[in-house]
C-alpha cells in the first residue's frame, strides 16, 4: 500500500531510450533534491491518498521506484511543502522512540536560490502506530503542523488543534506528550526528532 499526503502527477519523461512514466518528489535546481520514482504501465492521471493496489519497490542499482502489488506493506511519502514562504522551513519528524526505514528523500525550496523557505518530502515505510507530525512550509503564517497516524493499515491525518481528539477516536494512547498553553494544545519538541 501507498500513501501520498499530496497529490503527485503521473507524467510522462523522455528518454533516449524512449518514454517512462512516473511521479516527482522534491524540486530539481539549486538548494533542491528532485527524486523520479518511475510507474508501472496503466497508472495515470494522479496518486493521492491511500492506494491499495501500489507498494514502494526498488530498481535493480536500488533505485525506488512503484509497483503494482498489494503486499501489506504499507509506505508513505509525506511532503511539507504548503506554498511559497520566506520564513518557517517544513520538516518532517517523528518521536525519538519511533524507527523508521528512510526509503528517499527530497526537498524543494522557495526563491531562485532556493534560500529563502525550504520544505522536505520523504518515503518512508510505515508501521501500526507509527506517528508522523509535518511541520508546514510557512508555519509562521498559521499553519498548524499536522499529524499522520497508522492505525490498521490505515492513515489518519489531524491538525495539531484536533490530534488529541483523533488519538480517542481511534481509541489509542498517545505516544508523545500534550500539553495546553493557554488555549493552544502544545507538543513538547525535545521529543521529537527530524526524519
Amino acid at each position: 500500500m501507498l500513501y501520498t499526503n499530496q497529490k503527485k502527477a503521473v507524467k510522462e519523461i523522455d528518454m533516449s531510450f524512449g518514454t517512462i512514466t512516473g511521479i516527482t518528489i522534491g524540486e530539481y535546481g539549486r538548494g533542491r533534491r528532485e527524486v523520479f520514482l518511475p510507474t508501472p504501465k496503466g497508472v495515470e492521471g494522479e496518486i493521492d491518498g491511500l492506494r491499495e493496489d501500489l507498494t514502494i519497490g526498488v530498481s535493480k542499482s536500488g533505485r525506488p521506484r512503484i509497483n503494482r502489488a498489494n503486499d501489506g506493506e504499507l509506505y508513505v511519502i509525506l511532503t511539507s511543502e504548503r506554498g511559497y514562504t520566506r520564513r518557517g522551513c517544513g520538516c518532517i519528524k517523528i518521536p525519538k522512540a519511533q524507527e523508521i526505514e528512510l526509503i528517499a528523500r527530497g526537498n524543494g525550496a522557495d526563491g531562485d536560490a532556493g534560500r529563502i523557505g525550504s520544505w522536505d518530502v520523504v518515503i518512508l515505510k510505515a508501521h501500526e502506530g507509527d506517528v508522523f507530525r509535518v511541520t508546514w512550509g510557512g508555519f509562521n503564517y498559521g499553519y498548524p503542523a499536522t499529524f499522520y497516524v497508522v492505525h490498521q493499515g490505515k492513515i489518519y491525518a489531524a491538525d495539531q488543534p484536533e490530534v488529541e481528539d483523533l488519538y480517542e477516536n481511534l481509541g489509542i494512547e498517545i505516544p508523545f506528550s500534550l500539553t495546553f498553553n493557554g488555549d493552544r494544545l502544545v507538543v513538547d519538541l525535545d521529543e521529537w526528532a527530524e526524519v
